[in-house]
């Protein structure tokens, strides 16, 4: 599926912000930005990374394993990740870093408890974390219009995020999340992208969604910046994670609202404690409590 007009109209350069020439057209494998130069375009997704050679370089093998793992190798594509890849050398080889179970990644329901004195209690805390968690914080308050969901992952939360009347893009650095995701959700349109340097035109988001993703970055202050520019004045971002002091030495919960009002947004509502269930088998269980915010840009 080729990028539709409504998204070549908020995608952008990564570095710039400027427009994509080629980025819509039916079977393009190179996008370009007049000032910054060309990103590969992968079975439909453009790869809006700042630097689009080294990823390409990085994640060569497992971007090809992604490829395959949708029936989506084609000989133009290996030659287009080739060719970025070949003007990187010497880049060390590494894999996406892929968080997710494998029931998780074929839309499968979660395994059931193993058969114990525990096992109610576990179930009851399983319905909890579904009606009241993070995931529930972020349904009852996104917005329809153009949504951005950095960090998809294998797609759980983007399958619930799916509405006719949303525009949603499900963004991530690795090539197989995205293209799991949007197969996940209904109309999504799938990008790679760096969440600390976001490839969208300026004020182009009505919603930015970022659930359990900022704790995970290198730099959460350039995420906020980079989502202060990506989302319309008055627009929401909805940030959620298990760690909001964000490893700071002193431990402050308050420094992910901190670094979000610094680059330009208002707190509209703050949940702390929520209920963040990972369950990998049977067996094992992890249990985060978590702290989610609701962003205005300001004007």
């Amino acid at each position: 599926m080729r990028v539709p007009r409504w998204a070549v109209e908020v995608l952008a350069c990564p570095r710039c912000g400027g427009a994509l020439s080629g980025l819509g057209r039916r079977g393009v494998h190179v996008v370009r930005c007049d000032a910054c130069g060309p990103y590969p375009v992968l079975a439909d997704v453009p790869v809006l990374v700042p630097e689009p050679a080294r990823w390409c370089a990085t994640f060569f093998e497992p971007a090809l394993a992604a490829l395959a793992e949708v029936g989506a190798v084609t000989s133009a594509g290996v030659e287009t990740l080739r060719a970025f890849a070949s003007v990187a050398p010497g880049v060390e080889p590494a894999r996406f870093s892929d968080d997710w179970t494998a029931w998780e990644a074929t839309g499968r329901a979660a395994p059931p408890f193993a058969e114990g004195p525990a096992r109610e209690v576990l179930e009851r805390l399983s319905s909890l974390a579904d009606a009241a968690g993070p995931g529930a914080f972020v349904l009852e308050r996104v917005p329809d219009g153009v949504v951005l969901e950095v960090g998809c992952g294998v797609g759980r939360l983007s399958r619930r995020l799916a509405r006719p009347r949303r525009r949603h893009l499900v963004g991530d650095l690795s090539l197989r999340a995205v293209l799991l995701s949007a197969r996940a959700a209904a109309g999504a349109v799938p990008v790679v992208l760096d969440a600390e340097a976001l490839p969208i035109a300026r004020g182009r988001l009505d919603a930015l969604v970022a659930e359990h993703v900022v704790d995970l970055l290198d730099d959460a202050e350039a995420f906020f910046a980079a989502a202060a520019r990506a989302v319309a004045p008055q627009g929401l971002a909805l940030v959620t994670t298990p760690r909001p002091a964000l490893d700071a030495p002193d431990d402050d919960d308050g420094r992910l609202a901190t670094l979000a009002r610094r680059a330009g947004f208002a707190v509209e509502a703050r949940a702390d404690g929520l209920p963040w269930l990972r369950r990998n088998d049977g067996r094992f269980l992890e249990v985060w409590l978590v702290q989610a915010l609701a962003l205005r840009r300001r004007r």
